[in-house]
């Protein structure tokens, strides 16, 4: 079996207000091209095809014109729901979808009541035994241990990985077996190169230990958005990662989907990240505690490598004044956040706010956000205004 990885698509998700629908068009078409070429029997989406639980007219669009593409191609496709897609939602189109072959499960059910499916090889020489777990809160936790325990537990971690050992019961020797999950597994590693790598430890309450994933040939994982092999899992788990440069909290993130073949009884025989190109750079300029000074930024202008990515840039100024971004963007127009870095004040001796008048509040506020103190006038206007508030008859 040949099956193609992917997750986390988030479409409809803006960066910074900057809409970036072209960009998921083009990589979706990356992605559907990559299918062809490889003849896949399966394309794995592992939740969060949205990014939000109501998306954009837009982000609609984008994602069923590129499933009726895949129909078109004969590809079939398991897609799961993740915790920004809404489950009823998904079930509701995934009725329709079914019919050209595309099976949607936008929340977690028994495996007897459509959790596990089978789906053949392109050739019908194999098959692949897949259980689906979308996203499950922890509210759905407990009422799924009524059902499977008939007694309360308050171990999010525990409960899921309970759940999911309970799909190794459909598991067979002369399939492929194949776990498609929205979860997160504790030690996944977040942040991209630029940003620096780090350990995700949320604890025993909401991250399953890796050694609770069960032994399937292949663990198809979602919600993680850097590409990464589980460490420490029994069998092969993946996280695809996600589509795009979402945030540049994953900058110098590598976008790839995740081609698999695997045999009944063999498991994986083989796995490769193939990775899209039509992916836009995210680069941070400066840093909080190193900002760079306007004249810096022209000559920055001609850089090669800043010519297509998108900037977050941080800026050193003394004060506060308007049109400071405008003019960032005169020099980088692909600057879709600009952070001012003002000169840090000498701290004076630390007083109890319930001490301070409004307007000794305002000013520390204005000096702790801009470095500076508010404008004369600006704190006469407030002055009067909260006077005016203040003895205003009731």
């Amino acid at each position: 079996m040949r099956l193609l990885h992917t997750g986390d698509w988030h479409l409809g998700k803006a960066l910074r207000h900057h809409r970036r629908d072209q960009e998921f068009e083009a990589v979706l078409q990356e992605v559907l091209d990559i299918a062809r070429l490889e003849r896949v029997d399966c394309l794995l989406v592992a939740g969060d095809v949205f990014d939000s639980t109501v998306p954009p007219p837009e982000a609609e669009r984008l994602a069923f014109e590129f499933f009726r593409e895949l129909a078109g191609a004969r590809i079939p496709a398991v897609i799961i729901g993740g915790n920004h897609d809404h489950p009823r939602r998904m079930n509701a189109f995934g009725r329709v979808l079914e019919l050209v072959g595309i099976h949607v499960l936008g929340e977690p059910v028994p495996p007897e009541q459509g959790g596990v499916i089978t789906l053949p090889s392109r050739d019908g020489s194999q098959q692949a035994v897949i259980a689906l777990f979308p996203w499950m809160s922890e509210r759905r936790v407990r009422t799924w241990e009524g059902l499977l325990r008939g007694e309360g537990q308050s171990d999010y971690a525990n409960t899921v990985g309970d759940l999911l050992q309970q799909a190794q019961r459909f598991f067979r020797r002369d399939a492929v077996n194949v776990l498609l999950a929205h979860v997160l597994v504790d030690g996944a590693l977040v942040g991209g190169e630029a940003a620096g790598e780090r350990p995700l430890h949320m604890g025993q309450v909401y991250a399953v230990p890796p050694q609770r994933l069960p032994m399937a040939d292949y663990v198809a994982l979602g919600h993680v958005h850097r590409h990464q092999e589980v460490r420490a899992a029994p069998t092969r788990a993946v996280y695809a990662g996600s589509l795009l440069q979402l945030d540049f909290g994953e900058e110098g993130q590598r976008k790839c989907v995740v081609l698999v073949e695997a045999e009944p009884g063999r498991g994986v025989t083989h796995l490769e990240p193939i990775r899209l190109g039509k992916v836009r750079e995210l680069r941070t300029l400066g840093l909080p505690d190193r900002p760079l000074p306007l004249e810096e930024l022209a000559r920055l202008q001609e850089a090669a490598d800043l010519q297509d990515a998108y900037l977050r840039v941080f800026v050193k100024v003394d004060k506060p004044f308007p049109g400071l971004a405008q003019q960032v963007r005169e020099a980088l127009p692909n600057a879709v956040e600009v952070v001012p870095v003002y000169p840090r004040q000498p701290q004076a001796p630390a007083r109890r706010l319930s001490d301070l008048t409004p307007a000794q509040l305002v000013s520390t506020y204005h000096r702790q956000v801009y470095g500076a103190d508010p404008d004369p006038e600006l704190l006469s206007l407030f002055q009067r205004l909260w006077d005016e508030v203040v003895h205003e008859a009731p």
